[in-house]
């Protein structure tokens, strides 16, 4: 008897070493990427007036999200045929110390309900420190939103790929993400 439960304890512990084994090398390395996205005075111009004028009539919809208290909580807004999740990431400053800008997530999911095919709107928005200005990049999808600020540091998830990003003169036309594009 003790020469069976010994062979099943040693199959046993060779079962779940090697399950160790496999579940080690599965498991993919994750990388960081830092970028500093530079805007500075030549880019400026009728593009990025027509991109701040196109969002303008968004911004008394987002302001009401800027809450210190409600930082990373998701508010969800129901509709008959709509579903929105929008979340307050915080405060980003410039690294020129010349602005700061409020940022917020937004997915909106749209045909809920009876549709069979629902359709999805990605959006990060920025909002200026006197809420007065508003620009908003629309994303292709909500797993390319940003998740988080940190030490000034707006961050992406692409995959493994944890991705910060700094902001140095403003905000341009397009925001380009490494790994993930420009929006």
């Amino acid at each position: 008897m003790n020469k069976v439960f010994l062979i099943f304890a040693v199959i046993f512990l060779s079962f779940t070493s090697t399950s160790q084994i496999i579940k080690q090398t599965i498991r993919k390395e994750s990388t960081f990427v830092h970028d500093t996205l530079i805007f500075n005075e030549n880019m400026k111009g009728k593009i990025l007036d027509e991109k701040f004028e196109s969002c303008h009539n968004e911004l008394n919809f987002y302001k009401p999200f800027i809450n210190s208290k409600k930082v990373n909580k998701l508010k969800i807004l129901k509709e008959e045929f709509a579903k929105t999740t929008i979340k307050y990431l915080g405060i980003i400053k410039d690294l020129n110390d010349k602005n700061s800008y409020h940022v917020i997530t937004d997915f909106t999911i749209i045909g809920i309900g009876s549709m069979e095919s629902p359709r999805g709107k990605s959006k990060v928005v920025f909002i200026n420190e006197n809420q007065d200005k508003i620009i908003i990049y629309n994303f292709p999808m909500p797993e390319d939103l940003p998740k988080l600020i940190k030490k000034n540091i707006l961050f992406f998830q692409n995959e493994q790929t944890k991705i910060g990003i700094s902001i140095f003169g403003g905000l341009g036309p397009e925001l380009c993400i490494p790994k993930i594009g420009c929006n």
